[in-house]
């Protein structure tokens, strides 16, 4: 009977949205070394695609497609940055909360729940205007604090239906201290789990940095597909039909974060044995 990885690895959809999650990254991360400098005026305002430039001009004379690349690696390194801190203060704090419990999981529990009813949006953009200066780093932070919340709540239900089982019993029974069972008996059993709550919080701290950039509120340092498409409607491209500007970033835009949402449903679709079995 072949193993839960190999089902997953057979799995047509996931190896499409594999190879289409795959490619964008190689694209931001390849692409940077081989186009034009993107703050370089390399030609007239609003020059169409062409041989010389793929993806046209803006309305500075910019090189689009040179601005997409450097779009993209930057939203993904503030995405992969929010999410990795958003999933290691999950683990962290949920799987403390989930296993040890009490006063303090009642507390870490009740303070998720309150962070789950604030609106995101509006204080990423409250918190992104009392500062003047926003590096990649600082909105990565704002994002996962603001996100951390549903991932906490997932690994706490998680680790609260594990720590029931009978290998954790034996763990306990056999003089082991909390942090062993949690780092050796609990989590591994998890990191599928873990995967799934990094892919969906990676999409959505894409999508909460491409949202505040198109407010014009996102890092001041750096180029993002948000940035971009603000700039773009700023400059009211759709009105002169400057689509090459504004269809591209967004096209990628809808195609990763869509596409690591269908990966993660099929991860789990595969690896939960009710769901397969459904």
């Amino acid at each position: 009977m072949p193993s839960r990885i190999e089902l997953l690895v057979r799995n047509r959809k996931f190896q499409v949205c594999l190879f289409i999650i795959t490619t964008i990254t190689m694209i931001g991360v390849i692409g940077p070394f081989v186009t034009a400098n993107p703050e370089e005026y390399v030609g007239r305002k609003y020059e169409p695609p062409s041989a010389n430039h793929v993806l046209g001009t803006d309305v500075f004379g910019k090189d689009v497609l040179a601005r997409l690349v450097h779009g993209i690696r930057n939203s993904l390194r503030i995405g992969l940055t929010a999410g990795l801190l958003a999933v290691m203060i999950a683990i962290l704090l949920g799987g403390w909360s989930g296993f040890v419990g009490g006063i303090p999981g009642e507390i870490i529990n009740t303070c998720a729940n309150i962070f789950l009813v604030l609106p995101t949006v509006p204080l990423l953009l409250v918190l992104s205007v009392a500062f003047r200066q926003r590096s990649e780093l600082l909105v990565a932070g704002l994002i996962a604090i603001l996100g951390w919340a549903g991932p906490t709540r997932s690994v706490r239900s998680q680790v609260l239906s594990l720590k029931e089982r009978d290998y954790v019993n034996l763990a306990r029974l056999s003089g082991r201290t909390r942090l062993h069972i949690l780092l050796r008996q609990i989590f591994p059993n998890m990191l599928s789990y873990i995967f799934i709550s990094f892919c969906a919080a990676l999409g959505g701290a894409i999508l909460a940095e491409a949202g505040i950039s198109l407010l014009g509120l996102g890092p001041t340092t750096a180029i993002t597909l948000g940035m971009i498409l603000h700039y773009a409607v700023a400059s009211q491209s759709y009105a002169i039909g400057a689509w090459w500007w504004f269809i591209p970033p967004g096209l990628v835009l809808v195609m990763y974060t869509g596409t690591l949402a269908v990966m993660t449903s099929t991860i789990d679709d595969v690896l939960n044995p009710k769901l397969r079995r459904i």
